[in-house]
């Protein structure tokens, strides 16, 4: 009788070409899905920040979770004044806003309290909308409203208004005025009569760009 040694088993890892430990396969398509998911987030913001929502400029921002604006007061209410005896200076009349409008801000001015106003422009009722912002002193209005400038001036606050808006930012003590408008899409020839009513009041913060 011829001895006939025992087959060997065999490596099922081995079967049909399947390897041993098909693990880094298996982290490598992993990787490669979170980083195509990634992208695919990224592109969805990029294009909603270019499209926009409405033909105001800017889209909207708003205060972070838990933070809270509270009411404007009396500083606010003052420059209100001011600002009304320069629009009518200029033959333009001021009203408080019915609409909500919270154009692209930030985080200082996010969270400060505010009053909305409209610069009445009849043949384009859609727009003259500005803003009041109040804070605690001059000093903390400034470096609020030089924030500003330099969110809206560029980055991720730029892209959120049309490439041709015009921007004013104005310091009357506690307070910043902030108004953004696009000439294309102002149908009224009179708001550029806010724009340089404005420029009348208080300090003028540059927007770079």
């Amino acid at each position: 009788m011829t001895d006939e040694l025992p087959p060997r088993p065999v490596d099922p890892g081995r079967r049909a070409g399947v390897t041993a430990d098909p693990a880094p396969e298996r982290t490598s398509a992993n990787r490669r899905a979170i980083v195509l998911t990634l992208v695919v987030v990224l592109a969805v913001l990029v294009l909603g920040a270019l499209a926009g929502g409405s033909n105001l400029p800017g889209g909207a921002t708003f205060p972070p979770v838990g933070a809270t604006a509270g009411q404007a007061g009396s500083a606010a209410a003052v420059t209100r004044g001011e600002v009304a005896r320069a629009l009518a200076a200029s033959g333009l009349q001021l009203e408080d806003a019915t609409t909500t409008y919270r154009p692209a801000e930030a985080p200082a001015f996010a969270t400060a309290p505010r009053i909305v106003v409209r610069a009445i422009l009849p043949d384009d009722p859609g727009h003259g909308l500005l803003l009041i912002y109040e804070f605690l002193d001059q000093a903390t209005a400034v470096a609020a409203a030089e924030a500003q400038a330099a969110y809206v001036g560029g980055g991720v606050g730029r892209v959120q208004f049309p490439n041709d808006t015009r921007f004013v930012i104005r310091v009357l003590g506690s307070t910043a005025v902030f108004y953004a408008w696009s000439p294309p899409t102002s149908t009224d020839r009179r708001a550029l009569a806010i724009e340089a009513a404005l420029e009348t009041l208080g300090i003028g913060v540059p927007v770079p760009g």
